[in-house]
């Protein structure tokens, strides 16, 4: 087997897919996507995978395990990072029965306590690196790490 090159990013398109590419946009590695939905046009990402989009659907988690599973077959990461979205609740599985790395940020979003998606991980302790956006949720949270923002929406003088 050859050498594990590339990170695999998953986020749901809209706001997480944004602070995704921010929170990525030094990595040197190749970078692979997993999203809801494929209507970005952009050569950041080696390849993009689409995955139906959840919320509380069961089923479409399964779905998306199994698909996940052929995902990671193909690609083969050294990491996976997620910003979040329900789809990436299965990649966080895969990870942790894998023991593929896994580092979620948390939406910036969420500014007095974690997602529903980022209180699962946490719950579960399904990622190896778990970051927040805010420092109050970080110290709020065990395990959980404040290291600033992925994109800068600057203070305007506000505390």
């Amino acid at each position: 087997m050859g050498r594990k090159s590339s990170i695999l990013v998953i986020a749901s398109a809209g706001g997480h897919l944004t602070q995704a590419i921010c929170a990525t946009s030094l990595v040197k590695q190749d970078l692979v996507l997993v999203c809801n939905k494929n209507m970005l046009l952009n050569d950041r990402f080696k390849r993009i995978h689409t995955i139906r989009d959840t919320q509380h659907s069961a089923f479409v988690h399964a779905l998306n395990f199994v698909r996940g599973i052929w995902i990671l077959i193909r690609e083969r990461p050294s990491a996976m990072f997620s910003t979040g979205g329900p789809i990436c609740l299965p990649f966080a599985l895969l990870a942790k029965l894998t023991r593929t790395r896994f580092v979620y940020l948390d939406t910036l979003s969420r500014v007095t306590e974690l997602s529903n998606s980022g209180k699962m991980i946490e719950k579960y302790g399904l990622a190896d690196t778990f970051l927040s956006q805010w420092e109050p949720v970080a110290t709020k949270y065990r395990g959980v790490e404040y290291h600033g923002q992925a994109f800068d929406l600057g203070d305007h003088g506000h505390q």
